[in-house]
This record gives C-alpha cells, structure tokens and sequence, in this order.
C-alpha cells in the first residue's frame, strides 16, 4: 500500500492470509488504533487533536517501515473512523462534516496510500476538534449550571426547596440540571443543599441567643427533631451537643 500501490475492489474481496512477521505487525497496529480509541474518551479535550495527528503519523509511518496488506488498512481506518463519526454523531452535521456512508465510501477510493492518509487525518482531526468543542461547550454549561444552583440555594436555604422550582429558576429540565450538577460536582444537588444548611446551622449555633428550633427553621427544617437527627449524621453530635462541646 505504501508508495502510491493502487487499491483495487478485487484486492479487497479477496482472503488474504498473513505473512511472515504480519501477525507482529498488527499488534503495532492494534496498538496504536487502541490508543487512538482511548483518546476518543480522554477527558483533555484540548490536548486530543495534537495527539490524534501524533498516533496517525505513527500509524503511517509504521505503514513505511513495514508494509501491509491494503485490506487491513482500509478496514482498521474505517472502524476507527467510524468510531470517531460515533462519538460526534451527537452535534448537529454541517456541510464540513460528511455522512457516515459517505465517510467509508471516501475510504474504500482511496486510491493510494497518501490519498487515504490525508483523509484520515483530515477527517480525524476535523472530529477531534468537534469533540473538543463539544466538551468545552458542556463545561461551560456545567459550570453555569453548578452556579445557578448553589445561588438559588444560598437565597432560599432557609425555605423548602424542591428541585422542580430550582430547574424553573435556571430554565433547564429537572434531570439536566441534576444530572449536570452532579457531573460537574461529584454529589447531588440534595447532599449540597444539606451541606450548605448543616454549614449554616454551625454558624447560627455560635450565637448563644438562637435556639436549637430557631435555628432549625432558620436553614429550612420545620421539623427540628429531623433537623438534630441530620445534624448528628453529619457531625456526630448533637446542635446542643456541638454547641457545647465543640463551641466552648
């Protein structure tokens, strides 16, 4: 395939055994493709498009050192291709972006190796960068999203706060929300809502005037005893408790 070979349909139909040192070959192969893959999953989204031209430079140069049959190429570029046109099916198609039927049939003519390599590159970095947008543009919405929650809660602690409302307060669906925060956050909107409160309570606790109810109504527990009963799972102690013992 190297050196400008002609691929041809009835190559490709063909079985074709491996040759001598073939099966070695494709474990170089089979590695640089695995890595190829798992940059597809990497979460340094701006460090992939230099990586994936690195790893397809290797794959091409690896294809001048020790030649292989065309059949192989065609088929291990495709399904990575393929993959890669998997991965970005999610973000809306423009005219630089072909169709997935029309990406392999720009594979298979291919009429030489410098031909098919330009393709893989163009098209792999093309999908690349679209990846990282796509990344950059979720963090972006994670982040508004992690900001609109813990400010909505930092202005109603002290109410009942159902999720419903706070999606409505940010204009984003219930699940997306939870479902970002919690990517973004690494806990649910729930468990931030009891830390920021719990954090709250100890404050008011430090004035002696307040009493344990208050308090509890304060941070949004109606029900002070349910309020004691979080408190203790938090702390290990009692609000009296780490008033006294904790506080001094």
């Amino acid at each position: 395939m190297p050196g400008g070979t002609v691929i041809s349909s009835e190559e490709l139909k063909q079985e074709i055994p491996l040759t001598e040192g073939e099966e070695e070959n494709r474990e170089i192969y089979g590695r640089i493709l695995r890595e190829m893959k798992e940059l597809l999953h990497t979460q340094c989204p701006e460090k992939k498009a230099d990586k994936l031209e690195t790893y397809l430079l290797e794959y091409w140069d690896q294809l001048n050192k020790k030649p292989r049959k065309c059949f192989y190429v065609l088929e291990e570029m495709s399904f990575f291709l393929s993959e890669l046109y998997d991965a970005c099916a999610a973000r809306k198609k423009d005219a630089d972006f072909p169709g997935k039927a029309e990406l392999r049939n720009d594979i298979y003519r291919a009429v030489n190796a410098e031909a098919l390599r330009k393709l893989c590159l163009e098209f792999g970095l093309t999908g690349i960068r679209r990846l990282s947008d796509r990344k950059q543009e979720e963090n972006r919405r994670g982040e508004y999203v992690v900001s609109s929650v813990k400010q909505f809660v930092e202005a109603h602690y002290g109410d009942s706060i159902c999720l419903e409302e706070l999606a409505a307060d940010i204009g984003l669906s219930p699940n997306y929300v939870r479902s970002l925060f919690k990517e973004s956050e690494g806990i649910t909107i729930n468990d931030w809502i009891v830390e920021f409160r719990m954090g709250k309570a100890c404050e008011l606790l430090r004035d002696r005037r307040l009493k344990v109810k208050e308090i509890s109504r304060m941070v949004g527990y109606e029900n002070s005893s349910y309020f004691c009963s979080v408190f203790a799972r938090r702390f290990g102690a009692s609000p009296n408790e780490y008033r006294g013992e904790i506080l001094g």
